[in-house]
């Protein structure tokens, strides 16, 4: 890796060059067709800009990298499908380093290479993304691991990303950024520095792990202890299709999948406490058993908070109120919720245009007894209604919350790509009541 302000020119570098790609593409346009424009010009001028992107962070990785992969799935209804999956790439498709690189680091950490370490080792990574890269490895004792390795490098490199106060913003999604105040933007920063401290995730893992024990569908791989450092996690072998592929599979085995990632990703905090940030559509694996059983490994520990109760209270109170049966009351209690967590600026902020369709589409899954289909339409309308009223100033999203809005959204854009018909809001009482003795 470079030092820090060789990164930083490569950083703008990139900046530069995918503004460049974009503009030349927009020129082609106009030289070629209508001067006034039309969407399919938009849309080549989108994915020349997309294209140009995906392989600048895949030179560059670290943070780059994650705006990238983040763009991928929290993008509005408008992106074009070249665009997402130019980017959706980078969610486990970056091009790797060096096999001579990946061994030396785990050497350095381990004490021995790791031909020594495993009985087998496979050289080629089966999946590389913003920070490291995973690569197949078999015990000794026959057991099959999934080791990821850090690139060399790449902790000073994220260091370096993350000290651009404009750059730190755009981790927390385009609109969101611009309204985070100065705690809030260190929260963000420093979640994100930590996902370079493999010995840290791997302590997370075994807490959410125990959490989550004996759970029919939820899956969190065993971290071999022995054979982890603070650049080498050994993880158990899962197996399973990506979020992507499973799109494809049938409306039951979706639903299935759906409903486990809609549970681990409300439960986690909500129930235990503890909040795993990234949702990045490349950190869940779906598996199908022959006779039926789907399970949902869930990958990555890097980015995860804990949440005290007081935190968690408010939180729920929010949820309670979307669920209430009266929806004056409801509306009231949901409210109070948003003042209670701080992400109210100012009162009238309520009575806006933006805040009452933000409010609805909120509620929307839950507000029913039935079965609610969770689309990728009604995941881009959350993502817009929530830029929109972030933009209108009223709302802000405070240091202790910032990180759950952002794995929220994140997930909604997730379960909008199984696009699962599912009673939420029974799964989400399942989890934690109605709230109803509260009011007693």
């Amino acid at each position: 890796m470079t030092d820090d302000r060789a990164r930083t020119r490569d950083r703008l570098g990139a900046d530069a060059k995918v503004g460049l790609r974009r503009l030349i593409a927009r020129a082609r346009q106009v030289l070629t067709t209508d001067p006034t424009g039309s969407d399919e010009d938009d849309r080549v001028v989108e994915d020349a800009g997309a294209a140009e992107m995906a392989r600048q962070a895949s030179r560059l990785k670290g943070g780059v990298a994650k705006v990238a992969q983040l763009m991928a799935y929290t993008a509005g209804g408008d992106t074009t499908a070249g665009a997402r999956a130019a980017l959706g790439k980078l969610w486990d498709q970056v091009p790797g380093t060096s096999p001579a690189a990946i061994a030396r680091v785990v050497e350095e950490d381990l004490g021995r290479p790791p031909h020594q370490l495993f009985a087998h080792w496979s050289p080629e990574p089966m999946a590389a993304a913003s920070l490291g890269q995973v690569h197949l490895a078999t015990g000794h004792d026959g057991v099959e691991y999934a080791v990821k390795v850090q690139y060399p490098g790449i902790a000073a490199a994220l260091r370096d990303d993350l000290s651009s106060e404009s750059f730190a913003r755009k981790l927390a999604g385009t609109e969101i950024g611009k309204t985070l105040d100065g705690a809030a933007l260190e929260a963000l920063r420093a979640a994100v520095a930590g996902e370079t401290d493999y010995r840290a995730e791997a302590a997370w893992a075994g807490r959410i792990a125990a959490a989550w024990a004996g759970d029919p569908q939820i899956r969190v791989p065993r971290v071999d202890l022995e054979r982890s450092s603070a650049r080498v996690l050994t993880m158990e072998r899962a197996r399973g299709v990506s979020v992507v592929e499973a799109a494809s599979l049938d409306q039951a085995t979706r639903d299935a999948a759906a409903a486990a990632i809609f549970r681990f990703a409300w439960g986690t905090p909500l129930v235990h406490g503890l909040l795993q940030a990234d949702p990045n559509p490349g950190n869940y694996l779906i598996d199908r058993t022959p006779d039926g059983e789907v399970h949902v490994s869930f990958l990555d520990y890097g980015c995860v908070v804990e949440l005290d109760e007081a935190a968690r209270q408010r939180d729920r109170e929010l949820w309670y109120g979307v669920m209430h049966d009266d929806a004056f009351e409801g509306a009231e209690r949901f409210r109070m919720a948003l003042v209670h967590q701080g992400l109210l600026v100012r009162t009238d902020t309520m009575a806006t245009n933006a805040h009452r369709e933000w409010e609805r589409l909120l509620a929307r899954p839950l507000t029913g007894h039935g079965a609610f289909t969770w689309s990728r339409g009604y995941a881009a309308e959350l993502a817009e209604a929530t830029r929109r009223v972030l933009a209108a100033g009223g709302v802000r999203l405070p240091a202790p919350v910032l990180l759950l809005w952002r794995q929220r959204l994140g997930v909604a854009s997730v379960l909008g790509m199984l696009s699962p018909s599912l009673p939420f809001r029974r799964l989400l009482t399942d989890l934690i009541g109605s709230g109803r003795h509260a009011l007693r």
